[in-house]
C-alpha cells in the first residue's frame, strides 16, 4: 500500500523519506530472493527485481520519485488549465458581469492613455476621451490600466477582453501561488483539494475575469503569504526579501492589501517564536521593502499632486461598530458572494491548521480581514470584491480540512482515499459548472448598441443629467456622452450620516441648470424618490426612449412651469 509521506519543509527531505521507503523495500526483495535460491525455487521475476537492486536502489529511488512528481504536477497542469478554460468562456463579451462601476472606471481610464496617441482617431474623440479618462478618480497607481494601453498597441485596437484575459492569468499565477503554500505544510491531495477550490470557487471565477486591480492584488497576496512561509522556516535573507518585494508590490497594486499582508506576517512570526524580532535586520528590511512603495506613492498623491486628497471622504465610519445593522448587511454580502458553506469551510480550516506558522499565518490573515472590516466599514458591507482575497484564504482553510480528512480515513485506505478524491473532484466539477452557468446566462452585448442608438438620438454634444447605471459610465464608454449623475437615494442617506444636508429644489435647479435633458434608465431607482419624481412629472414633459428609459425635456417645460 502507497501512503503518502508526511508534507516536509524541504525538497531534499522529502526525497529522503520516499527514499528510505523504497531503499528498504529493495533490501527486502533481495532476502527473499537468495532464500528461495537456497531452498531451489523458480525466481525469475524476483530476479528482476535483484537485478534492477544490483544495479543501484537509489537508482530505482530516484525513478520512482521523479515519476511521482510528474504526476503531480501534470495532476496540477490540468487544473491549472481547467481554470483557464473557464475564465476564458466568452471573455469577449461586455464586462458588466461584474461591478460594472469597477471595470468601466478603468476602461475609461484606458481609453483615454490609448487614444490620446493612437493613429487615426477623430479629434473630438481624442478630447472627449481625454477629459472623460482626467475625470475618473485615481486611488491606487494605474497599473492595469497602463498594462491595458500596452495591450491596445500591441494589438493595434481598443479591446476590453484583453486586460481581462490579463487578469485571468495572475489570477491563475495566484493558484499556483495557493497550491505551493499549501504543500508547504499539507501533503500533496491537500494541496490539490486548495488548489482546485481556487479555481472553481464560482465567486472567484466571476472576479478573477474583471479589469480592476483586485485579481492582480490576490494574487500577489497569495505569493506573499508563501515567501513569508519560507522565511519563517529558512530565516534566509532571500527569503526575507522575497517577502518584502511580494508584500510591497501586493500593496503598491491596491493599498487594502495592507490588511492581508501585515497581520499575516506578524502571525507568522509570532508563531515561530522569531528572535529578537524588533532587532532583527531581516525584519526591518522586510516590512521596509512592503511599506516604502505604497508609503511613497501616497506622500505623492497627497502632497504632491495632491488627487488623493479628494478620494479619501466618506469612508471612515466608526458609528457604524455599534450598529448591528451593519455586520447584519456585512454578512449578507458575504453570503450572496461566497455562500454560506463556503465561508464555513474557511472558518473550520482556519481552527483545522497545525499548530506554528500555518496557524500563525492563516489567523493573521483573518483578523486583518476583519481589521479591513473595520477600518473600511462602508466598503466593506458594499463592495464585495475587497472581501476578494477571501477566496484563498478559503483554499488554504480547505486544505487543512482536507488533511485531516485523508489523515483520518477507514481501512481500505487506498479504496477509500479514491472514493473521497472522486468526491472532491465531483464538488469541484459542480461548482465549476454553476459558474459557467452563470456566465452563459445573460448576452449583455446589446448595452452598446442601446447606449450608441440614444446618442446618436441626443446628439454627441448633448446636456444631459439623469440617474443612470453605474454613475453614468455606460453612457460615457459606449455613448460617449458624459452626464451629471443624481445622487441614488442610499447615497442621499449616507451624505447625510457625514453631516451633509439637502434643499432639493434647489439641489435640482442646480444640477439642470443648461441641460437639456433629464435621463432615467433606473426608474425604480427614482420610485425611491418620490419627492424628485413629481417634481419631474409636474414640471417637464416625458417620453419612453426604450425599455425602462425615459427622457425629461428640460427646454420645454409643460404650460404654467417655469423652465
Amino acid at each position: 500500500m502507497v501512503r503518502w509521506p508526511k508534507a516536509a519543509t524541504h525538497p531534499t527531505q522529502k526525497s529522503a523519506q520516499i527514499g528510505v521507503a523504497m531503499t528498504h523495500r529493495a533490501d527486502v526483495v533481495a532476502v527473499r530472493l537468495r532464500r528461495r535460491r537456497r531452498n531451489g525455487l523458480k525466481s525469475t521475476g524476483y530476479a528482476l527485481l535483484l537485478h534492477l537492486h544490483s544495479i543501484s536502489p537509489r537508482v530505482m529511488v530516484t525513478r520512482a520519485s521523479w515519476l511521482r512528481r510528474a504526476a503531480l504536477w501534470a495532476v496540477v497542469a490540468a487544473l491549472l488549465a481547467a481554470g483557464l478554460a473557464l475564465r476564458f468562456y466568452d471573455l469577449d463579451d461586455l464586462p458588466l458581469d461584474f461591478h460594472p462601476t469597477r471595470q468601466l472606471h478603468s476602461m475609461l481610464m484606458a481609453r483615454g492613455l490609448y487614444l490620446a496617441q493612437a493613429p487615426d482617431v477623430p479629434d473630438w474623440q481624442r478630447e472627449r476621451s481625454g477629459q472623460q479618462a482626467r475625470a475618473e478618480g485615481v486611488i491606487e497607481p494605474p497599473i492595469m490600466e497602463g498594462l491595458a494601453v500596452a495591450l491596445y498597441r500591441l494589438a493595434g485596437a481598443e479591446q476590453p477582453s484583453l486586460p481581462r484575459a490579463a487578469s485571468v492569468l495572475f489570477w491563475t499565477a495566484g493558484a499556483l501561488g495557493v497550491y505551493l503554500l499549501a504543500r508547504e505544510f499539507f501533503a500533496p491531495p491537500a494541496a490539490l483539494t486548495a488548489l482546485g477550490v481556487m479555481l472553481v470557487l464560482p465567486y472567484g471565477v466571476y472576479a478573477s475575469r474583471s479589469f480592476q486591480p483586485d485579481p492582480l492584488m490576490t494574487a500577489l497576496i497569495v505569493w506573499s503569504w508563501w515567501a513569508c512561509a519560507r522565511w519563517t522556516h529558512s530565516r534566509s535573507w532571500r527569503a526575507a526579501l522575497a517577502a518584502g518585494l511580494l508584500g510591497g508590490a501586493a500593496l503598491l497594486v491596491k493599498g487594502t492589501a495592507l490588511f492581508w499582508v501585515a497581520p499575516a506576517y506578524l502571525g507568522a512570526l509570532l508563531a515561530v517564536r522569531y528572535p529578537r524580532l524588533l532587532r532583527s535586520p531581516q525584519v526591518w528590511a522586510a516590512a521596509g521593502l512592503a511599506v516604502l512603495p505604497y508609503a511613497l506613492y501616497s506622500l505623492w498623491g497627497w502632497f504632491g499632486a495632491g488627487f488623493l486628497q479628494q478620494q479619501m471622504g466618506m469612508r471612515f465610519f466608526p458609528q457604524y461598530w455599534l450598529d448591528p445593522v451593519f455586520y447584519l448587511r456585512w454578512f449578507n454580502l458575504l453570503d450572496g458572494a461566497f455562500g454560506l458553506p463556503a465561508l464555513a469551510l474557511g472558518l473550520l480550516g482556519a481552527l483545522s491548521l497545525p499548530a506554528g506558522r500555518a496557524r500563525g499565518l492563516g489567523w493573521g490573515a483573518w483578523a486583518g480581514y476583519l481589521l479591513m472590516g473595520l477600518a473600511l466599514s462602508h466598503h466593506v458591507g458594499t463592495h464585495d470584491y475587497y472581501s476578494l482575497p477571501l477566496v484563498p484564504l478559503i483554499a488554504f482553510g480547505a486544505a487543512a480540512l482536507a488533511q485531516v480528512l485523508f489523515a483520518s480515513l477507514p481501512a481500505p485506505r487506498r479504496l477509500t482515499g479514491a472514493l473521497v478524491g472522486l468526491t472532491l473532484l465531483a464538488a469541484l466539477v459542480m461548482l465549476g459548472y454553476q459558474a459557467r452557468t452563470v456566465l452563459k446566462r445573460t448576452d449583455y452585448r446589446p448595452q452598446a448598441a442601446f447606449w450608441h442608438s440614444l446618442t446618436q438620438r441626443l446628439g454627441v454634444n448633448a446636456s444631459v443629467v439623469g440617474i443612470t447605471e453605474d454613475y453614468g459610465a455606460r453612457m460615457a464608454y459606449w455613448g460617449w456622452i458624459t452626464p451629471a449623475n443624481w445622487l441614488t437615494a442610499a447615497e442621499f442617506d449616507l451624505r447625510r450620516l457625514t453631516g451633509d444636508s439637502f434643499d432639493l429644489p434647489a439641489l435640482f435647479d442646480s444640477m439642470t441648470a443648461g441641460k437639456q435633458v433629464f435621463l432615467v434608465t433606473l426608474p425604480e431607482e427614482l420610485d425611491r424618490q418620490p419627492e424628485l419624481k413629481a417634481l419631474l412629472d409636474a414640471r417637464y414633459p416625458v417620453e419612453a426612449c426604450g425599455e425602462h428609459c425615459l427622457l425629461y425635456d428640460l427646454q420645454n417645460p409643460l404650460p404654467g412651469e417655469l423652465p
